[in-house]
């Protein structure tokens, strides 16, 4: 009688042990396919920016003389009614928030700081101040996207939304690369500044930001492939 008690009691024990290890290997299951599953989104994510800043050389054109409007360097756009009367806010999109950013509001973050002041020397046609918005190794390998000179840009209907955010492979922990879809228009376009699109027409284009320490700069511009 003794031996049978003691079976009684031990079998439970060992039901109770087994069940755990049941428990803890469904676990060790999970956190393992949730590590999975995170890489599979994470190298969507990489495949997608990739196909987005998809832009070859054979893909660059620029329409001809004719298609533009007269450039006048003493005109100031923001006396033409025409211009003011057009949607100008500039929209900022950052998961799923859209925000009209304004001079107070933009300092809350760094890369819709720099694309408030991106638009606004746009519009000033202010071609002294826009290399400033570049990262240095962009403007050493792409010279020849930096305009000498341009006009007062009409931009309007403009919006930039967020794509996605990762931290390069650089031995910096402050930096961040933000990559964002910006579309906009320009009226009565002179192609001073963009001449692969015609007077209030839009291409979408796809923007690599790179944050250090608070400060955003423009790293790379492309045009979004089917954009």
């Amino acid at each position: 009688m003794k031996n049978k008690e003691k079976i009684r009691h031990v079998a439970p024990e060992n039901k109770r042990d087994t069940s755990a290890d049941k428990k803890k290997i469904k676990k060790a299951l999970i956190i393992i396919l949730s590590a999975f599953l995170a890489l599979a989104v994470l190298w969507g994510a990489l495949a997608l920016v990739a196909e987005l800043l998809k832009h070859s050389g054979e893909e660059e054109f620029s329409y001809d003389d004719f298609r533009f409007f007269e450039p006048d360097y003493n005109a100031n756009l923001l006396e033409n009614r025409m211009y003011t009367s057009l949607n100008r806010s500039v929209y900022f999109d950052r998961y799923g928030n859209e925000i009209v950013l304004t001079e107070s509001n933009s300092a809350e973050n760094a890369a819709a700081d720099m694309f408030y002041k991106y638009f606004a020397c746009l519009v000033n046609g202010n071609y002294q101040a826009y290399p400033e918005f570049f990262t240095e190794e962009y403007i050493k390998e792409n010279p020849e996207k930096i305009p000498e000179r341009f006009t007062m840009q009409g931009v309007y209907d403009i919006h930039i939304k967020l794509h996605s955010a990762s931290k390069p492979e650089q031995d910096n922990n402050n930096l961040t690369c933000e990559i964002y879809e910006v579309s906009y228009r320009i009226f009565e376009n002179n192609g001073t500044f963009r001449r692969d699109v015609l007077p209030d027409e839009t291409r979408t284009l796809v923007f690599e930001v790179y944050i250090n320490n608070g400060e955003a700069k423009i790293s790379a511009i492309a045009t979004r492939a089917n954009g």
